[in-house]
């Protein structure tokens, strides 16, 4: 049976691929009636594909986001594993290798009484924690200051399904924590397993991890920087004593904490930034 977290609960999967049905076919297990909010990270793939069968299938009563990106990271059902791919040659343009290429779509799914989600400024004010994707117009560092902390990165267009089902472009869209659950945000360029178990070392008392874990990259990271894919989210979901799933994408500006690393359960002024060539983490909790 299917009971809705009464905090914030993350749940997510990926598929390669251009084909849209393999994404309609995996919507099950984000259980859709009890989603609060939708994100799909596309490389790729057809929009409006992803639009259709987002309509078609009649539980899902919530906000959804789409962004087109530089790459994704996620947990491969056929892989058994968490996995990144990354858009073909990019990273070329500052003298890196590229991405190896590739398509698929990375779905997350929100669910729980403190998921919020919106497209400006207007923040809850109960909020403790939100992802943020931005596009490139630089609309975000206006508003970034009255927001709480936050994860998450600049990528290369944001859009919201209208109710018509129509896709109309925002400058940035956010899912927003204001529960009690914690969550553990932190910024790293090195070790990126140590960086994670750092973050975990400090789960706080009465909590427990979830599974579900945020990783934003830079692109000159992943394959750009250490010569072969998956290094990160395998080397972030072996730090957990149970399985974890990553999320996430690549990014071109890491939105996070500038120097913070901690967890956070009630709304603050913990300041954040656009970083460069860098990794924003983000690890969920619940109560025990």
């Amino acid at each position: 049976s299917w009971v809705k977290n009464c905090g914030m609960l993350v749940q997510s999967f990926l598929v390669k691929g251009a084909a849209v049905s393999a994404v309609a076919n995996r919507f099950g297990s984000l259980h859709p009636a009890s989603l609060d909010a939708l994100v799909l990270m596309s490389l790729g793939m057809d929009h409006m594909g992803l639009v259709d069968i987002v309509q078609k299938n009649k539980e899902i009563n919530c906000p959804v986001f789409l962004t087109e990106t530089y790459g994704i990271l996620g947990y491969d059902e056929e892989q058994a594993r968490n996995i990144e791919l990354m858009e073909k040659g990019r990273g070329s343009e500052y003298g890196f290798a590229g991405g190896s290429g590739g398509e698929g779509c990375l779905a997350i799914g929100y669910s729980g009484d403190g998921v919020v989600a919106g497209c400006d400024a207007n923040f809850p004010a109960e909020a403790s924690s939100m992802m943020v994707i931005a596009d490139q117009s630089g609309s975000w560092a206006k508003v970034r200051d009255q927001a709480p902390v936050h994860y998450g990165g600049i990528t290369k267009m944001t859009w919201k399904l209208t109710p018509e089902g129509d896709l109309e472009e925002v400058p940035y869209f956010w899912i927003a924590e204001t529960s009690n659950d914690p969550v553990g945000v932190s910024a790293f360029k090195e070790d990126p397993g140590g960086a994670t178990r750092s973050l975990l070392s400090k789960v706080p008392t009465g909590s427990k991890t979830t599974g579900a874990v945020g990783l934003f990259p830079c692109f000159t990271r992943g394959v750009n920087l250490y010569g072969k894919e998956d290094v990160e989210p395998i080397a972030v979901a072996s730090a957990f004593n149970e399985d974890a799933r990553v999320y996430g994408m690549f990014a071109h500006g890491e939105l996070g904490p500038t120097s913070f690393a901690d967890y956070v359960d009630s709304p603050n002024k913990t300041p954040c930034t656009q970083h460069s060539m860098t990794s924003i983490l983000s690890i969920h909790t619940e109560a025990k």
